[in-house]
């Protein structure tokens, strides 16, 4: 699928001589739920990762993992290093410095001014180079990109630490003007060097922008040399729906560079990166139910794998460059299927291309015995004929494509929310089209709702779910009334909503909510990287309109199985009844039972052939699953009266 480009539209007027008009709309993030996951298993301290200095050069392009930023380079916790904000990068992954702090939750001094929001501070840096005049440092940073776009006035800035005052100096900035989608730069440092003059103003918007900056004064060349980034973020003010306020305001940063031996114009980097992640090899769908894929290989196997790659450099490569694929059956016995994409040396200097291949009629082997499966999909060079290459961490990309019990057409990330606002919604309704390729139970639907400021959107909803109309949907076939949403950002993102009712579907259905009584909206999330608004519908009038936004909406209906968290129970003993979550699971899963275990149970962990894991007494009912492989496993739990019972889960990385 070829990712476009979200253009979001926010338009508020709320003054006494107008009312804001009926309409879908696109908000910003309140939380980030992977951040508060890394929060809450985070183990190192600030103070551990401050014990040694980095030697140059000091290179980060932010594709060694996600999450938080690299601790062998960077202090602080507070920017997220993620794959799914940036647009059109130089490489794979992005520094996204926004009004979300490290722990996931909007800064506690946020507010409708400007105000500090994250960091981005490097390690001390052996600057000690007395008089050398060949240090510069350089970074690529772009506003929005798929994420929030900052407001007027919100601003990005770089500063240097001088070991000598013990200040921070501010040597460059960006102010951000949301009139005019204009970018005003400006460079405040030792102007003798007569390298840089006045300020730029560049219509900059959705692209990535390189600065390049000199590091000469003697206050700087010590051994203790630090820089870092820091904006200014707004939270919104321009609406009177509290469910929409708060404004992430992003900057993405990218390839920054510190070195010696450079000059001004040193801005090229002599690299093949991969520049987009990795997606499905489904056409349709992120996910489908496991037991559904066998009728649906047919319909839903791509031909082709394909990867996208940047020339950074000024110069086509040589030797030539290797293009390799793999995908591994993590939960089965398949093992892992490689083929070649080629060879070639006639990609240009500064060229993209989205390199082509033919999967050699791969399909996913189906195993009947299993209820669910995990693949890993691959991209990357084989680096063993490019033996000068640098920046090596670029080289890969990966997928998980997950067949468990529900289809998907999000990746499971939220870049924005969606809903309905304004007068004459508080009944609207919002649907999503899919379809099923096999007939079978509907058993319940998962939401991934985003927190709002203070959780003003905790109002009732409807869940309701139609029949198919030439297109649209049609009558109304099931009803659930839900008090409130439930955020489960801290656990798996999604919270789950079980049906009181067996309900049977069959080719196209449709899932999603009504409000009852608010204009408030209700925030879901909603995925910019996965586009499928052709599935998308609102109604507020008596018509359902298709969705204008580019993008897909994080519901998720399961079928099959009644296993509310997509993994069905193995056929052992179930003497009592347990849930665990998050499932699939990362570094925890956690017990959740109404059986008393008297201070202490008993944990047993397997996999699908027999070998033991885990096999202690426990009273903590969070389980540290992070030593485990990606695959599927088997808990038992046990209480002191023998009583057992058992669940399958699966880890996934």
């Amino acid at each position: 699928m070829k990712i476009k480009q979200l253009y979001i539209i926010l338009f508020f007027v709320f003054c006494s001589q107008y009312t804001l008009k009926a309409q879908e709309a696109i908000t910003n993030l309140q939380t980030n739920p992977k951040v508060k996951e890394l929060y809450a298993k985070q183990s190192k301290t600030k103070a551990s990762k401050a014990k040694s200095s980095v030697e140059l050069p000091f290179i980060d392009d932010f594709a060694k993992s996600t999450g938080y930023p690299d601790d062998s380079l960077w202090l602080d916790n507070y920017a997220f290093v993620n794959l799914n904000y940036p647009y059109n990068p130089p490489g794979i992954g992005v520094a996204t410095l926004d009004a979300i702090n490290e722990t996931g939750s909007l800064h506690a001094n946020a507010s409708s001014v400007p105000f500090s929001a994250d960091t981005l501070t490097s390690k001390s840096i052996n600057l000690n180079y007395p008089g050398n005049t060949s240090v510069y440092l350089s970074f690529y940073y772009q506003p929005g990109g798929y994420g929030d776009t900052p407001d007027t006035r919100d601003t990005l800035l770089l500063e240097f630490y001088s070991k000598d005052s013990t200040k921070w100096y501010k040597m460059w900035h960006v102010v951000f003007n949301e009139k005019d989608s204009i970018l005003n730069e400006s460079y405040s440092y030792n102007e003798s060097s007569k390298t840089i003059k006045g300020d730029t103003i560049t219509k900059l918007k959705h692209k990535f922008q390189q600065v390049i900056l000199p590091v000469n004064e003697d206050q700087y060349l010590k051994d203790t040399f630090q820089f870092r980034f820091r904006n200014y973020a707004t939270l919104s003010a321009s609406t009177d729906l509290e469910s929409r306020k708060g404004n992430s305001d992003q900057w993405n940063v990218d390839f920054v560079r510190l070195d010696k031996n450079r000059t001004i114009n040193d801005t090229v980097i002599q690299d093949i990166a991969i520049s987009e992640n990795a997606f499905t090899l489904l056409k349709n769908y992120e996910s489908i139910p496991w037991p559904h894929y066998i009728r649906a290989i047919a319909y839903e196997m791509n031909d082709s794998v394909s990867a996208t790659f940047k020339n950074l450099g000024d110069t086509t490569p040589n030797p030539s460059y290797e293009l390799e694929f793999a995908i591994e059956d993590l939960t089965g016995p398949n093992g892992t299927h490689s083929f070649t994409g080629g060879t070639s040396d006639n990609i240009k200097p500064f060229q993209t291309i989205v390199y082509t291949r033919n999967a050699d009629e791969y399909v996913y082997p189906y195993n009947s015995s299993l209820d669910s499966a995990l693949f890993e999909v691959r991209s990357y060079l084989k680096t063993s004929i490019l033996p000068d290459k640098v920046y090596h961490w670029n080289d890969t990309t990966r997928f998980y494509q997950k067949f468990y019990n529900y289809y998907a057409f999000d990746d499971g990330t939220a870049e924005n929310g969606y809903g309905i606002i304004g007068e004459g919604t508080e009944r609207a309704m919002v649907a999503m089209q899919f379809n099923t390729y096999l007939e079978d139970t509907l058993r319940g639907l998962q939401m991934y709702f985003n927190q709002s400021y203070d959780n003003t959107s905790e109002i009732p909803f409807k869940i309701h779910i139609w029949n198919d109309n030439s297109g649209k949907p049609g009558d109304i076939i099931y009803t659930l009334i839900v008090s409130k949403p439930e955020y489960e950002d801290k656990l798996n993102q999604f919270s789950f909503y079980a049906f009181d009712e067996i309900i049977t579907v069959k080719d196209k259905f449709y899932v999603g909510w009504q409000k009852i009584d608010t204009p408030e909206m209700l925030n879901v999330g909603f995925d910019a990287n996965t586009v499928n608004n052709d599935k998308l519908f609102y109604n507020f009038a008596g018509q359902w309109i298709q969705s204008q936004y580019e993008g897909s909406l994080m519901i998720r209906p399961m079928l099959g199985h009644e296993i509310p968290m997509g993994i069905k129970d193995s056929p052992n003993s179930t003497s009592f009844n347990f849930d665990i979550y998050p499932n699939p699971a990362n570094n925890y899963l956690k017990i959740k039972t109404n059986n008393e275990f008297d201070n202490y149970f008993r944990v047993s962990i397997f996999d699908i052939y027999g070998k033991l894991y885990i096999d202690n007494t426990n009273s903590e009912t969070t389980i540290n699953t992070s030593g485990l492989n990606p695959g599927i496993y088997f808990i038992r739990i046990t209480d002191n009266s023998g009583n057992t019972s058992t669940k399958k889960f699966i880890v996934i990385r």
